[in-house]
């Protein structure tokens, strides 16, 4: 997985589908040619070379428009009319399963003790239940991701300003030129190799606000695998649950 900031898209470059789909271009240097990734959620991606020009993504676009929709119809297909809600979570990252408790009330809330997520909607569906478990993934990625950032910070001198929890659809990470850094507590759900390089590649972004081969160097002295990771977070997309990717 190349990254400008971990999934940063031009948005400039956003532009929309004849179905409707809205495609986002994403500036690679290391790309040689153009690619295109749709993910489970409906949204494409366009990965482009820095030298590509609008016009030659537009039609590259254009031309694989068929391929397009079909991958998103077939991902559509997989997605039940209701889907089902979640009996547990398993946070890979730090070892942890979580076991889901639903029931009705007249205010929603997400309360977790012991390892159990108590969940209260009006409804027990999907519209109501998957904001509140992303609210909940969200401030577990703040008491537990934060820390382990400043501690890895601490660890390799790289240290941030400030440490921001969210949950984006695209991107695993970002790093402003402030030394804020921002991570995407959805990798709470990957593999602790990935969480640690997810952090180690933002931390990195603190001494190199770019993907030189400098950077590159910073971070394969930490993290020697990188590549192999990248790869796995790359298409760790087309497998993230619903609840996680999906606007609701």
């Amino acid at each position: 997985m190349d990254t400008d900031q971990l999934k940063l898209f031009d948005e400039s470059h956003t532009q929309s589908l004849p179905d409707a789909a809205d495609w986002k271009v994403r500036v690679s240097p290391r790309a040689r040619n153009i690619k295109i990734q749709v993910y489970p959620h409906g949204g494409v991606e366009i990965v482009a070379p820095k030298r590509a020009r609008s016009k030659d993504i537009e039609a590259f676009v254009a031309e694989h428009r068929d391929w397009i929709a079909k991958t998103r119809s077939k991902f559509n297909e997989l997605r039940s009319p209701e889907p089902p809600l979640p009996a547990s979570i398993h946070l890979k990252a730090i070892d942890e399963v979580v076991n889901i408790h639903y029931q009705k009330g007249s205010q929603a809330r997400v309360t977790h003790k012991r390892g159990l997520l108590t969940l209260t909607a009006v409804e027990l569906n999907p519209a109501n239940c998957w904001p509140l478990l992303q609210k909940w993934l969200k401030q577990t990625g703040r008491s537990r991701l934060v820390n382990e950032t400043i501690e890895i910070g601490q660890a390799i001198g790289l240290e941030p300003k400030r440490v921001h929890i969210r949950l984006q659809r695209t991107r695993w990470g970002s790093c402003s030129s402030s030394g804020t850094i921002s991570l995407n507590a959805a990798v709470l759900l990957r593999p602790p190799e990935e969480m640690r390089y997810v952090i180690v590649h933002e931390l990195c972004h603190l001494q190199h606000m770019n993907h030189s081969k400098r950077y590159w160097r910073l971070v394969e002295d930490h993290i020697p695998r990188y590549r192999v990771i990248e790869q796995s977070l790359d298409a760790a997309w087309q497998t993230s649950p619903l609840w996680v990717v999906s606007k609701v």
